[in-house]
């Protein structure tokens, strides 16, 4: 299970905007994925219970779109930098993944970028009050994985979320997760 299966794609060529449903706002994350000793592992936050929306959740790095930003790469790169001090030059983006619709009306473009070296992560204490770091590896153990229903439009939705060392990795995070894990 490596993320070299990703496959590397030139992002300096593509409008992440040609196909985004206006009635959504737009926003972006970056998967960051830690590699040493043979080792990968994901950085995750905790938001603050003090925010507007999703308050409390874990999330990637990210945030919504605003228009200082040539595009959804530079806003998961400005985000990042925001809330973790990781520095763009710090970063080695690699692909992206589908988009993911929220039930409070965002359309997330997740990144998937790694991290070779050390770098010093220091949280903003404004919107995120916490990070923490987990092995891919424990994604892929039954004993982690949850699923469950959501009723949708008279249709029952699987849906999938994750329990590891008592956290709850759920909702967009755990779609998006889901979707790096079934490309790696």
């Amino acid at each position: 299970m490596k993320i070299n299966n990703l496959n590397t794609v030139n992002l300096e060529n593509i409008n992440f905007f040609n196909n985004l449903d206006v009635e959504y706002k737009p926003s972006s994350v970056l998967i960051l994925i830690f590699t040493s000793n043979n080792k990968e592992e994901i950085l995750f936050l905790k938001r603050s219970n003090n925010l507007e929306l999703h308050k409390g959740e874990i999330c990637f790095p990210g945030g919504s779109y605003e228009n200082r930003d040539q595009n959804l790469l530079s806003t998961a790169y400005r985000e990042v930098e925001e809330e973790v001090g990781i520095k763009k030059s710090d970063i080695n983006v690699l692909s992206f993944l589908d988009d993911e619709i929220t039930r409070t009306g965002f359309i997330i473009k997740p990144f998937v970028g790694v991290i070779n070296k050390q770098v010093k992560i220091k949280i903003d204490n404004k919107e995120i009050i916490d990070y923490f770091k987990l092995p891919i590896e424990e994604f892929k153990k039954n004993e982690n994985i949850r699923y469950f229903y959501n009723a949708v439009n008279n249709n029952l939705e699987k849906k999938v979320s994750y329990s590891i060392q008592g956290r709850v990795i759920w909702g967009a995070t755990a779609n998006i997760l889901n979707q790096l894990l079934n490309k790696i």
